[in-house]
């Protein structure tokens, strides 16, 4: 094999490698913690798988969906520039903000404002009323998702009441007590993860609106659903608070 053969064969195993690695990244497997889906499917109720399926749908939100696409379009154009011959830092920094345009126009906030700005000369809108129709979806996640954990919160007091009688009538012994409450702990777990995520969103798009604002755009739409976002963390945060309390006073 003669040295341009060796090139060009390294350069497709490279790009090979970077393609699967960010397919990887926009196909999410389970979330942090969980357990394969046939080892729970058993044991949880309706309303716990669909609280997963939830998580997972918000946590994939479409801020970062256009912030990750930024990030694996810049790694990938810069890769190409590095094994295509480019050796220079000019032409390889060049190869990384042509991969970004493609991936998601560019990285951070300032990435993600490109792209609405984009998007609205193409569809003759305002870059706020594209970016507000994003907050809308992912709040419209974000309330299926808080739908779902107030019927887990009610199903997991429950539980927690009778495992407490069951203690106090000796019904159970400490290692199952502590098998049940451990159930309570995922879904708690699920909650705050999902709480996590939320605030960090809540923020990308307060920051977004603010640099809108610097540009004169009226971003009255997207502040009211930021707004609209600032209200179901409270209730998230209310929902974890009082599962917490519940699980608290089952092992007072």
């Amino acid at each position: 094999m003669n040295i341009t053969t060796w090139q060009h064969a390294g350069t497709r195993a490279i790009v090979a490698a970077v393609i699967l690695s960010l397919a990887g990244c926009q196909a999410p497997g389970p979330t942090a913690g969980s357990s394969p889906a046939g080892a729970q499917s058993q044991s949880l109720s309706p309303a716990e798988m669909q609280l997963r399926e939830d998580e997972e749908r918000f946590n994939n939100t479409v801020i970062s969906a256009v912030l990750t696409g930024a990030a694996g379009g810049a790694l990938l154009g810069g890769v190409l520039g590095a094994v295509t011959g480019r050796k220079d830092k000019k032409s390889i920094l060049t190869g990384a903000a042509a991969g970004a345009v493609v991936g998601g126009t560019a990285l951070g906030i300032d990435g993600y404002l490109t792209a609405k700005k984009e998007q609205a000369g193409r569809q003759n809108v305002r870059a706020a009323q594209a970016a507000a129709a994003d907050v809308q979806q992912d709040n419209n996640r974000l309330q299926a998702y808080l739908d779902t954990s107030s019927r887990v919160l009610a199903e997991g007091q429950a539980r927690l009441a009778k495992l407490q009688r069951d203690i106090a009538a000796k019904k159970v012994s400490t290692a199952e007590a502590q098998q049940a409450r451990a159930r309570e702990e995922k879904n708690i777990a699920s909650m705050n993860q999902t709480l996590t995520q939320a605030r960090k969103t809540r923020q990308e798009y307060a920051e977004a609106s603010e640099k809108l604002k610097g540009s004169r755009e009226n971003t009255r739409d997207m502040d009211g659903e930021i707004r609209r976002m600032d209200q179901q963390i409270g209730q998230l945060e209310s929902t974890v608070s009082a599962y917490n309390k519940a699980l608290s006073v089952s092992k007072a």
